[in-house]
């Protein structure tokens, strides 16, 4: 149901009674959407005469969804009611109709088990039973009236239908209740009566006879029910044929996964194979290991997969029961001697005859561990227990965690690699977005909820916006979001009236991210209001307007081209390097091209470790840590190698690893002073080809800097005296005619600091009961000019 909201409704429901089997893939939120633009149109036409027709028709549709689900005739049948008075000619919602009432008649049973009075019973047996019968008598004649006249309704219906097998049964049906409730009055005066002819051991044999007939007719209508209401044949199928899904079933039910069935449906038919040569005499001596390492990121479905393999091996007949046993470190690893190897093997004899499943397996054995930490005696415990002993081939382990680490874990442990060959490494890759949305929507429908299309839109967004690195938890994020959806549902009904999709229908609303609200400006505007860097402005100006036209060319499918965004920032210390680059990670958010649009900042120290092996993970960390944002990297040409054992060159070649596996989902800006970023960029091609926009930060003005100076001095709280911002720009001056001023903006910064500084200590020289507001928030040239005086002084020493 594509572009629902974009469609005449009208026009749709002409489609639908024109080819009945159109919209049976549709959601109920979808058809409860369709239902609410009638109601629109309504609004603007309430006279239209295909208004009603229309509108009985979704509400059928609606209520033919709602029969398949747990306890839903109860809403179908107030929805086919009203779908009947809107179009008395629908003739698809008194089927409907009827059917609930069949369904309902057929579940209601009917007692046939009354208690029986003995002629050899006691007095005190009697009496009881009596008593019994009487209240069953009672209690069924308080309901007996609904039944009947439902009956009443289903004869009704069955004639406006004119289908004379329904009427015959319907009719059928009203009458066994109406005798029903005719001999349940008969029984109710009948043990009344035999109940006052009880005189100790005596009692009338006629009344009891008559008592017994009356039961007796009773337990016969049990019957005669179910020979008028056979169950339906496709109900009767089903319940010959309804077994439970095999595991290979259940995992081609799965979504995803294509390459992980195709690899599951092969081994099992190996084991199949294997099976068959057994059954004709052909034995292997040596036995193919059945041992598996499920490696995926979180919530790519790897535990389910592992249950599903238990069950299948059980299937062909390689488990004794099938059963799965889930540890982690914690159920395994002791705190001392002995501890472990009885907890392993605990965890061993749970197995038995199952799968011992183990999660996050690489903590067992610590890269850091110490002599006191016992895991690799679970890992030689386990593989003990796996090669010999009372257990070995009765129990298969299945070891699971993150794939990078999975793989180090088992190449340093030799002993355990050898028993997982790579046949039984299965890659469980994250979901794709369309796959993510599926399994919203089976999350959303197992609860009774749906989606609306706008609101797979607003979560379709909200979940690539969560696809940022690995450690997004596929699956489990999505569920994670349905159900926060549907607490959000219900949280947001409090004190109005509640309609049909308050209960079952989640809006974009319901599902789309809660943001604070945005205070301030936008990130284009702060740029915009930084003084100076005109041409650092219109150049990230000109990228942003650039993306933002790509990405919509592409929304439109026309060609788009590539969009260049790493940039080298050069100029020298206090230009507003960093500050920009904030800016610049904010506004490519704010145009949609990076998710989250935060600001990583690094240096050599936070990529560049001091022995082999451990550069490239610190690197591959901090990018992982900006993955959505941007990594600014400052005094960049400090990664160039200065040595043999300098491990600079190797984070280079990492970071342009990592910007080509990430593509959009990064953006690097480099920076430092020009001479040395060009040096860097030309000492490896890799790094000069991916880097396209060259940004130059020039240094500021004396004017800029008088600038920055007051509004850093508004920040703080403080004004400039009168004329006092002329004085300090006649000092800048004289002193940048000998030599430029070092620091940039930082240098109007550091200035203020000092000033308010020489402020408190000028004012605390008169007494604090006089100081005013005017005085704790004015900064004269007296706290200035010893600053610019001993700049102007150090100059002049210098020079």
């Amino acid at each position: 149901m594509q572009h629902q909201e974009e469609r005449d409704p009208m026009k749709m429901i002409e489609e639908l009674r024109n080819q009945p089997t159109a919209g049976t893939e549709w959601t109920e939120g979808e058809w409860i959407t369709l239902l609410r633009q009638i109601e629109q149109q309504r609004t603007v036409n309430p006279d239209n005469p295909a208004l009603d027709p229309a509108e009985s028709i979704v509400l059928t549709r609606m209520a033919e969804l709602r029969m398949g689900k747990k306890g839903g005739e109860t809403l179908a049948e107030e929805w086919l009611r009203r779908a009947e008075v809107l179009d008395p000619a629908n003739r698809q919602a008194f089927q409907l109709h009827i059917r609930i009432y069949f369904a309902k008649l057929r579940e209601h049973v009917l007692a046939d088990a009354f208690p029986a009075i003995r002629e050899t019973d006691n007095v005190v047996t009697r009496r009881r039973t009596v008593e019994v019968l009487s209240a069953l008598a009672a209690s069924e004649l308080a309901d007996i009236g609904n039944w009947r006249g439902m009956a009443a309704e289903a004869t009704t219906i069955a004639q406006t239908l004119g289908d004379s097998n329904q009427l015959q049964a319907a009719l059928a049906v009203e009458q066994l209740y109406a005798e029903r409730e005719r001999l349940l009055h008969e029984l109710t005066e009948r043990v009344q009566a035999y109940a006052g002819s009880l005189s100790g051991v005596f009692f009338s044999t006629e009344l009891l006879t008559q008592l017994q007939e009356t039961i007796r007719a009773l337990s016969r209508q049990h019957e005669q029910k179910a020979l008028l209401l056979p169950a339906p044949p496709s109900e009767e199928k089903k319940a010959d044929t309804d077994c439970e899904w095999s595991a290979l079933e259940q995992l081609e039910e799965l979504i995803g996964l294509s390459e992980i069935k195709h690899r599951v449906r092969q081994f099992a038919q190996f084991l199949q194979y294997s099976r068959q040569r057994e059954e004709k005499g052909w034995h292997m001596q040596d036995q193919l290991p059945l041992h598996v390492v499920l490696m995926g990121n979180p919530g790519t479905g790897k535990t389910t997969l592992a249950r599903l393999l238990a069950r299948l091996y059980h299937e062909l007949g390689l488990l004794q029961r099938g059963q799965m046993i889930e540890v982690d470190r914690s159920h395994l690893v002791g705190a001392y001697v002995g501890q472990t190897e009885q907890r392993v093997m605990e965890a061993v004899k749970q197995a038995d005859g199952g799968v011992l499943f183990i999660d996050e397996a690489y903590s067992l054995k610590r890269p850091d561990s110490s002599g006191s930490d016992y895991g690799q005696v679970a890992i030689d415990t386990l593989v003990a227990a796996m090669t010999s002993g009372e257990y070995a081939g009765r129990f298969v382990v299945i070891l699971a965690g993150y794939p990078e680490e999975m793989r180090h874990f088992l190449q340093a442990n030799p002993g355990l690699y050898s028993r997982f060959p790579e046949t039984g490494h299965f890659l469980l890759p994250n979901y794709t977005p369309d796959e993510l949305l599926q399994i919203a929507e089976h999350v959303a429908s197992r609860n009774d909820f749906s989606l609306t299309a706008p609101a797979k839109h607003a979560l379709r967004k909200r979940i690539e916006k969560a696809q940022v690195d690995d450690t997004f938890g596929n699956a489990r994020t999505v569920t994670n979001i349905v159900l926060d959806a549907i607490f959000a549902k219900g949280r947001a009904t409090a004190g109005r009236e509640l309609h049909w999709e308050d209960y079952t229908v989640l809006s974009p609303e319901d599902v789309a991210e809660e943001e604070t609200a945005a205070e301030g400006p936008s990130a284009s505007q702060r740029l915009e209001r930084l003084i100076g860097l005109d041409q650092v402005k219109a150049e990230l100006k000109k990228i942003a307007a650039f993306v933002d036209v790509q990405q919509e060319r592409g929304a439109r499918n026309l060609p788009t081209s590539p969009v260049e965004l790493h940039a080298v920032f050069t100029g020298n210390p206090g230009t507003g390097k960093t500050t920009v680059a904030a800016l610049y990670a904010q506004i490519l958010r704010e145009i949609g091209y990076l998710k989250r649009g935060h600001l990583v900042q690094a240096s050599r120290a936070d990529l560049v470790a001091g022995y082999v092996g451990q550069t490239a993970a610190l690197t591959r960390r901090k990018v992982r840590e900006a993955l959505g944002g941007v990594l600014f990297i400052d005094e960049a040409y400090a990664l160039l190698s200065h040595g043999d054992n300098d491990f600079g060159q190797e984070a280079i070649h990492t970071l342009v690893e990592e910007m080509t596996r990430h593509e959009e989902n990064l953006v690097v800006v480099l920076a430092g002073y020009p001479l040395e970023m060009s040096q860097l960029l030309t000492s490896n091609p890799g790094l000069l080809s991916r880097f396209k926009k060259y940004i130059p930060f020039p240094d500021y003005s004396v004017d800029d800097l008088i600038l920055i100076l007051e509004e850093a001095a508004k920040d703080a709280g403080y004004v400039l005296a009168s004329g006092v911002s002329d004085r300090i720009k006649q000092k800048l001056q004289e002193v940048t005619a000998l030599q430029s001023l070092e620091g940039n903006a930082r240098f109007s910064r550091n200035l203020l600091s000092e000033a308010m500084q020489q402020q408190a200590i000028r004012l605390t020289a008169v007494p604090k009961q006089e100081w005013t507001r005017e005085m704790l928030t004015t900064l004269e040239w007296a706290d200035f000019s010893p600053l610019l005086d001993w700049k102007r002084e150090e100059k002049r020493t210098e020079t």
